[in-house]
């Protein structure tokens, strides 16, 4: 498919990618489908117009096959893009072809707009093929003429689906003046042929078996099999063209000046206006997409946003930017992803961008008035350690690393005579997670709460009834505490010898961090590994007649990445235990291959601790 949604542009550029990327087969290619052909050629004006044909030939081999590509769809967006022409047929097993009529081609409305505040010029043509049997092949041929996002550019991305293929070729027909810029892996380039006054630059793939996403790597396009594409020279240049679309929108009316001096009138730092103007635009403007035309990467005036008290991304910016302006502090929106990508192409590429936020240079800041679960003075850990283009200089800088985020927590388990135990504690967080915690309470029912503590017990083991809620909310400059409560039917096997896991936090803590990072038994690609330290402290009572027998050993482990300790004490029968858990990258937040071969042992120690039991009798 050669489309793809961003958290807060349209992209319409050339790019084909899996419907479903990760795959359960162990080299990562799903069987039940048989790329025969994945084939596009784009014709390309110098205005950066172009005529694009797309050519897909699929053999189901298998049932479930037959359901993922039974329909296919053509993203269009109607106010840039024009079906030319389309042709499809089901090519049964005995060579037959049944043509699809025009009632068998569907237009839906984006489905992305669904359940969630976004309007779009966007549709579907819905492909669906008719009398579809296994072994049975789907055809599928059309042509597009579009317009570009970008006035005068065209930039675009191949990422081949995760099926095994046969033939799968890209063409880009261009001016013999224009540049093509391409970043290529497991794709083979055929050298290009100058013909009339144009140059045609063409790319076979590989069609070598791809391998099977780990669970939480980075995304795929940051390691593997890719085509990438750009007319623009560099990112100052397409930089230049994005401000060309937005930076007229963002002058100060007397509207926007006289609100931004009623925000800062009490407030002398610059640093503090920046942020209370950052707030207000967070807290009075609501996050609405709305994608018509080139809305994708051209945003609507500062004051219709204002008036409109709504706008996506790049509206927030507009805004943001015209308040700080008539304060005298100067900003830029700052292109950004997102996702689960860290790496920027070498070839700019519209693509690698999904999200704009707001770079303030004299001050250094970066801040994200769309996030409306956390503090203007935080970004989402999403955005830590990305790159980003500042579309006012053309500049690619960098958002920080890291930012405060520790979580503290401390358990009491009292043990009745019958192995179970009235839990009762608290976590406290400060920083980003309590953010996203003071959050997410303020929005969840009782109820709901209710089966997050019956959740958050069975994670550890653990059976049992109870509450958990948010403490009176404290200054983002103090740890906010959560309290929970429980009854649990089955901390012991009482009475007679028994053995209790020593859980440190019931809420997860250490033990869920461990798990994402343990996950995956051998790691080929890259995976982020982000700054987080947790201070775990639990403390078991046991009734008289109960025998302490043994306690875990201490233990302590360090490694270049993290330091964790681990301390067992018993005073009479009362247990208690701390564990520390200090994560630390060096520099970056993405973890290399031989990173996880060198930690993994050290992290298998730290997973047998956590699994460490009190032994007692009674």
């Amino acid at each position: 498919m050669q489309f793809k949604h961003l958290t807060c542009f349209i992209l319409v550029t050339f790019i084909v990618i899996s419907k479903s990327i990760a795959s359960p087969f162990p080299n990562g290619d799903d069987p039940s489908v048989t790329v025969e052909k994945d084939n596009t050629y784009i014709y390309l004006e110098s205005d950066g117009n172009s005529t694009e044909t797309f050519e897909i030939q699929y053999r189901l081999n298998e049932e479930r096959g037959l359901k993922r590509e039974g329909q296919q769809q053509i993203y269009l967006n109607n106010k840039l893009d024009k079906l030319v022409s389309i042709e499809a047929y089901t090519q049964k097993a005995d060579g037959r072809k049944i043509t699809i009529s025009e009632d068998q081609i569907k237009t839906k409305a984006d489905p992305s707009s669904a359940f969630s505040p976004m309007f779009n010029d966007s549709v579907y043509k819905i492909v669906i093929f008719p009398d579809l049997a296994v072994g049975d092949k789907t055809y599928l041929k059309y042509t597009l003429k579009r317009e570009p996002l970008l006035k005068g550019h065209f930039t675009g991305t191949v990422i081949p689906s995760f099926y095994p293929y046969k033939e799968s070729i890209s063409v880009v027909d261009v001016p013999e003046n224009i540049t093509l810029n391409v970043e290529a892996s497991g794709f083979i380039a055929v050298p290009p042929r100058i013909k009339a006054g144009r140059k045609i630059y063409e790319w076979h793939y590989a069609l070598k078996p791809k391998s099977r996403i780990e669970t939480g790597s980075v995304d795929y396009i940051d390691y593997g099999d890719r085509l990438q594409i750009s007319t623009f020279k560099d990112y100052s240049e397409m930089a230049k063209v994005y401000e060309q679309g937005a930076s007229d929108k963002s002058k100060p009316t007397p509207k926007v000046i006289a609100l931004a001096k009623e925000i800062t009138k009490a407030i002398p730092d610059k640093r503090a206006q920046a942020l209370a103007l950052s707030d207000w635009v967070r807290k009075n403007i609501r996050y609405v997409a709305i994608y018509l035309g080139n809305g994708g990467v051209v945003p609507h005036a500062a004051e219709d946003v204002l008036n409109n008290r709504y706008g996506d991304c790049k509206d927030h910016t507009v805004l943001l930017e015209a308040l700080l302006t008539a304060v005298n502090i100067d900003s830029s929106t700052a292109l950004i992803n997102s996702g689960g990508s860290y790496r920027l192409p070498n070839v700019p590429v519209l693509s690698s961008f999904n999200h704009v936020i707001t770079f303030i240079p004299s001050l250094n800041l970066y801040t994200d008035s769309t996030a409306l679960p956390i503090d203007v003075r935080f970004i989402p850990d999403t955005l830590l350690d990305k790159s980003v283009l500042i579309t006012k200089t053309g500049v690619i800088a960098h958002t920080p690393v890291n930012q405060l985020s520790e979580v503290r927590s401390r358990a009491s388990f009292e043990v009745h005579e019958d192995g179970s135990a009235q839990l009762s504690g608290t976590v406290s967080y400060i920083g980003l997670g309590a953010e996203y915690n003071r959050y997410r309470f303020r929005n969840t029912t009782k109820a709901q709460l209710e089966v997050v503590t019956r959740n958050m017990l069975l994670r550890s083991g653990l059976k049992g009834e109870g509450t958990i809620e948010l403490a009176k909310e404290q200054d983002r400059n103090e740890f906010q505490d959560l309290k929970f409560d429980a009854r649990v039917e089955n901390l012991a096997n009482l009475p007679g010898a028994s053995g209790i896991t020593a859980v440190s936090n019931p809420t997860g803590g250490i033990a869920e961090i461990l798990a994402s990072y343990l996950i995956e038994k051998k790691r080929t690609q890259p995976f982020p590994c982000v700054e987080q330290k947790f201070i775990e402290n639990a403390s078991y009572f046991f009734p008289p007649n109960v025998k302490v027998q043994s306690l875990p050993k201490s233990v302590e482990v360090s490694d270049p990445h993290f330091s964790y300790s681990a301390n067992y004490t018993i005073n009479g029968n009362k247990v208690e235990l701390q564990r520390q858990l200090e994560f630390k990258p060096k520099d970056t937040n993405v973890c290399k291959v031989t990173d996880f071969e060198a930690m993994q042992s050290k992290l298998n120690a730290i997973a047998r601790d956590l699994k460490a039991q009190i032994l007692i009798d009674g």
